[in-house]
């Protein structure tokens, strides 16, 4: 099940960076993105949180619908420490 909207980028023109509500992701960090939507999927649609992805060749742009239980930057600060970026040496 796929809770997401994807919306090619030039199809509807625009740099959806300029939209504070949008996330910049490069490739592999979506990746990690949509790994998370997958290990929380259950829980996302039970409190019926949908996001938007729209993306150019190599970037991806992404919002949650509903922040009111996770944020982009918890999503991204939580993957960045599974990934072991924010962790101490």
């Amino acid at each position: 099940m796929h809770n997401g909207t994807r919306t090619e980028n030039n199809q509807h023109g625009g740099d959806y960076n300029m939209e504070p509500e949008f996330i910049k992701l490069n490739k592999d960090e979506y990746r990690e993105f949509e790994n998370w939507i997958r290990e929380k999927n259950q829980e996302l649609y039970e409190n019926k949180i949908a996001y938007e992805v729209r993306w150019t060749k190599d970037e991806y742009y992404v919002k949650l619908f509903d922040e009111s239980i996770y944020t982009m930057e918890d999503i991204m600060l939580d993957i960045n420490n599974n990934l072991g970026y924010n962790t101490p040496n």
